[in-house]
Formats: C-alpha cells, structure tokens, sequence
C-alpha cells in the first residue's frame, strides 16, 4: 500500500485523546489514521466526502503523508451481487480433531448420555457415525446385528 493513491469516501470521522484524526469509510473498511502532525489535512476529510490519500512508509508502516479532495463524479458504486464472489470452501477438520470426536461420542454412548445431551434422533445419528468411523478405523467387517442403536421408539427413527 505504500508509494501509491487511494480513494476513500468517508463515512465518519473521530478525533483521540492525541488529537490524531481516525476515518472510517463508507461501507467496509478499516479506520485509517491521519497524525496530529498532518492537522491540515484533517478539515478535508468530512463525512460524505471522496478523499484521494497518498501512502507512504516509515519503518514498515504505511501512514497518510497527503491527501486532497476528488473533484467531479466519482463512478457509480457496485451493485451488491454483481462482483462474482467464489464459494466458501472449509477445510477438512484436522485428523486429530476427528479422532477426539470419536472418542467422545464413544464415551458417551458407553455412558448413556449421547440420548440425553443431543436427544434421540441425532443420538442415532451419532451413533451410526460413530460405527462407520469405528469400523472405518479398525478395518472389521459388520453385519448390522450385535451394535444395539441407542433406545427409541418407533416414531422417533427419522428413517
């Protein structure tokens, strides 16, 4: 961001216990500080105003050394929608993660609590993810009949 010009339209403006002048732009955006020191600049950032900044950097800190007000329209905003935005992906939980997972669902099956903390349909649930996991894990072949499901009614099984 150093070395170079940009533009921000203010959205509102404070000034700290230092005197420091602190913009927040319109919309999204960081709060960028102009210095005590550059106290002739404060006047031009007023709210609703297009502002072009020039950055510069000391010691590996970009700072407002300049800045003077946009004269003329500025271009019409971006509509919400119309910037193609790519689909949030989720990394895969880490091994360690799932296998603590399994672990505490199987201690708490073992104990009988997995009805009462999430309720039997996502009890039975948890427990068929458990098996797969279980059985994923040590590779065992299973014909379905000596793993009990969690007790339930007959109207409770969402399948």
């Amino acid at each position: 961001m150093a070395d170079q010009d940009t533009v921000i339209v203010v959205g509102a403006t404070r000034v700290d216990e230092y005197g420091n002048l602190w913009v927040t732009p319109q919309g999204r955006g960081e709060e960028v500080k102009i210095a005590k020191k550059r106290e002739k600049l404060h006047p031009l950032f007023a709210q609703g105003k297009a502002v072009m900044c020039h950055w510069e950097t000391y010691m590996d800190k970009p700072y407002i050394s300049g800045a003077k007000l946009v004269e003329g329209e500025l271009p019409p905003p971006v509509k919400p929608g119309t910037v193609p935005v790519p689909p949030e992906t989720q990394a895969p939980p880490a091994p360690q993660a799932v296998g603590m997972l399994t672990k505490e669902i199987g201690d708490m099956i073992r104990a009988e609590k997995l009805s009462v903390v999430f309720g039997p349909i996502i009890a039975n649930k948890l427990t068929e993810w458990y098996r797969s996991q279980a059985l994923g894990i040590s590779r065992v072949s299973w014909d379905g009949k000596d793993l009990p499901l969690p007790e339930m009614e007959p109207e409770d099984i969402p399948f």
